[in-house]
């Protein structure tokens, strides 16, 4: 187990990403909230490459102030250890992350290299 320097959670070593220095293209925001299983099709729809963004990617997101995102909320791909049926969000107007159940309706941005 690994430590996660933005939440303190204990994460499995083979779900710890770093991501420094990774470079990402945003989309655009979802026009529409939609729930998780929408919000991934929906990202992998517009084309090769496209994918939701991980927890990590959305909070460097809003540390770098990446521009074109609101005060919405995003899921992340990023799915709850403890949980199948939920997933991480993140606050883009404060910088903070809850889980929720998939089946909650948030915007998405999706990203890819």
């Amino acid at each position: 187990m690994k430590k996660c320097p933005q939440c303190n959670q204990e994460i499995p070593e083979s779900n710890f990403q770093e991501i420094k220095g990774k470079t990402l293209e945003w989309g655009k925001v979802s026009e529409k909230e939609m729930t998780w299983n929408e919000a991934k099709k929906w990202c992998e729809e517009q084309g090769k490459g496209w994918r939701m963004p991980t927890r990590v990617e959305l909070i460097q997101a809003y540390d770098e102030k990446v521009e074109g995102f609101s005060g919405y909320t995003f899921w992340s791909s990023t799915e709850t250890y403890s949980n199948a049926t939920g997933a991480w969000v993140v606050y883009l107007y404060y910088g903070f992350t809850n889980n929720l159940n998939k089946v909650n309706s948030k915007y998405v941005r999706c990203v890819r290299p």
